[in-house]
């Protein structure tokens, strides 16, 4: 075999443009349609595990129900899950000298729950890193806190809400935290462990999907510090700012919004400044 794909999951500019508009309808994530490499891999992949016998037929099941079952496949299909534990470690230093003590005195912990955001969780890293920081920060504060972990893929967040990770995930974590937090599997002897996140911070965490660029108006979120990080690289310029704007407008007066230092916006969110490299305050 040469290793080329299947005739099935050849794709057509046309076709190619339906696919990635679906992704970005469903996720905001912009995929351009000349990628049609990636593209073809991706939905190859996606057709030997759906049943549907071609890129023609799955296109058929887009144009029915732009948003319906086949749509939320294939945004599975298209997007990449790259997380890790305390990643960009000075947010979290940033933390616990600078953003808890000035959420705490605002209020949150003490007069209402201090909650924390991660937006684009992904498997959970990034939430459970900041609940082990709250978590020590808050023990001998009695704080009440909360975490809340979004992303765009009910894949992912059943992922997440598991909380099991290999030996390999957990290198970031510090030794202490490490005992603290982490419950360790008891597999065969010659097994690699596996590690899953302690119930105390497990029973703090709220999970749910939400597209980014269309939250509901309805949603009972209001964040003390929101996570927006190793997503917005994946957006254009224009959603790169709508999506902040929208994760702003439910962050407390007083809270931060964290993005990744790689992931510079054009302009600060609404009512918002940037206070330090990607972290900005809301007045």
């Amino acid at each position: 075999m040469n290793g080329s794909l299947p005739q099935r999951g050849r794709i057509g500019a046309e076709q190619s443009q339906i696919l990635v508009d679906a992704v970005h309808r469903l996720s905001g994530i912009s995929i351009a349609p000349t990628k049609t490499s990636f593209l073809e891999h991706r939905i190859n992949r996606l057709l030997q595990t759906s049943g549907v016998a071609n890129v023609e037929e799955y296109v058929k099941h887009l144009r029915v129900n732009p948003t319906g079952l086949a749509a939320l496949r294939l945004v599975e299909a298209l997007t990449t899950h790259t997380t890790s534990f305390f990643r960009e470690r000075a947010h979290y230093d940033w933390m616990m000298a600078v953003g808890l003590p000035a959420v705490v005195a605002e209020g949150a912990g003490l007069d209402r729950p201090l909650v924390i955001w991660s937006a684009a969780c992904s498997t959970g890293a990034e939430l459970w890193s900041a609940g082990m920081v709250v978590d020590g920060y808050g023990r001998n504060r009695n704080l009440r806190w909360d975490l809340v972990g979004t992303d765009v893929s009910q894949k992912i967040l059943v992922k997440a809400a598991q909380a099991i990770f290999e030996e390999d995930d957990i290198l970031p974590i510090p030794e202490e935290m490490r005992k603290r937090y982490l419950l360790r599997s008891r597999g065969a002897p010659d097994a690699k462990s596996r590690y899953r996140i302690a119930p105390e911070l497990r029973s703090r965490a709220r999970l749910g999907w939400v597209n980014l660029l269309d939250l509901p108006s309805g949603m009972a979120l209001t964040a003390d510090i929101a996570f927006l990080r190793n997503v917005l690289i994946y957006f254009d310029a224009e959603d790169q700012l709508r999506a902040a704007a929208n994760v702003a407008r439910r962050i407390q007066p007083g809270g931060y919004l964290l993005t990744g230092h790689s992931e510079g916006l054009a302009s600060p969110p609404p009512g918002m400044t940037l206070v330090a490299p990607s972290i900005y305050r809301k007045e």
